[in-house]
């Protein structure tokens, strides 16, 4: 099975306007957000500053995923990698990761990290995210060190892996 047929009906947009009511209520379906303190204010102040993100929608408007970079013109952070809990295993999360690489290959930024808390071994090194030490869960970007492809493998039991 490939990955297009898990990704037919989602619509990846990047930079575009979001209803940040389906963000924050994204956050708080995935546990980040439980006891609401999360305003569409401050969700729309926060897209404001991001240098880029990239936005997941159903056919029927449904926002499912995002990610998002911060920072300033040397330092970023990517921030934000979800997935709505009925849409994972699909490849979405993987195709936001794509979008946010595409980004930082064409930047010129000195330093690019993430918090990892996914629990996913191995799903942010392929971007080229490397642990800074191993006590904590900090990744560092090493332009360069990629190991993604473009071509996703989609096993209906498993869901989306890298080929």
């Amino acid at each position: 099975m490939n990955a297009k047929h898990f990704l037919d009906d989602i619509t990846f947009t990047e930079n575009e306007p979001i209803d940040v009511t389906q963000l924050n209520r994204l956050y708080q379906l995935i546990g980040w957000d439980s006891n609401g303190r999360r305003t569409d204010i401050e969700t729309e102040q926060m897209l404001r500053v991001s240098h880029y993100y990239i936005a997941a929608h159903t056919s029927a408007g449904l926002l499912v995923g995002f990610a998002r970079v911060c920072g300033d013109p040397y330092v970023v952070q990517v921030l934000d990698v979800i997935t709505h809990p009925d849409f994972r295993h699909r490849g979405i999360a993987m195709r936001c990761m794509q979008g946010v690489l595409a980004h930082l290959q064409r930047s010129n930024y000195v330093s690019v990290t993430l918090t990892d808390g996914s629990g996913i071994d191995g799903f942010y090194q392929r971007f080229g995210f490397q642990l800074f030490n191993q006590e904590e869960p900090v990744r560092v970007w090493k332009r360069g060190t990629e190991t993604f492809c473009e071509e996703i493998e989609m096993d209906e039991e498993k869901g989306a892996h890298i080929k």
